[in-house]
């Protein structure tokens, strides 16, 4: 199990796929390496991380920038603050709904914190 996933950890995992697939050993020595991005550790990454699963990223990214017009500061005070009907126009489904609400609730009772992870294993972070 990996600890911490960073950008030597990242290429190395590349190096063991090229090792064991000849058209993957042929992309990246065309192409070098995919890039290595790292979101910011903050609520906002996370809403839009629930918002990307199971449809397209442009769906995400017009539910994310919908919301962000609506409260402008995305925190997890003016998330709860919303009825249900005003995350559905920012065209939240049911369940991106209860998944949004269920984390700003966590974090604005402490239940998790976000500074916290930063310090703290991947696994430790999982753990919960």
């Amino acid at each position: 199990m990996i600890e911490n996933f960073d950008k030597n950890i990242f290429y190395g995992l590349c190096d063991e796929l090229v090792a064991k697939d000849a058209d993957l050993k042929k992309i990246i020595t065309t192409y070098s390496y995919p890039p290595f991005w790292v979101r910011p550790n903050t609520f906002d990454t996370l809403v839009l991380t629930i918002l990307e699963q199971q449809v397209s990223l442009a769906s995400a990214y017009a539910a994310h920038k919908k919301l962000k017009e609506k409260l402008i500061n995305l925190t997890p005070k003016n998330v709860l603050a919303l009825t249900d009907e005003e995350l559905r126009q920012c065209y939240f489904s049911r369940q991106k709904i209860v998944y949004v609400r269920e984390l700003a609730k966590a974090i604005a009772t402490k239940q998790i914190s976000l500074k916290a992870f930063t310090f703290q294993t991947d696994d430790k972070v999982r753990e919960g």
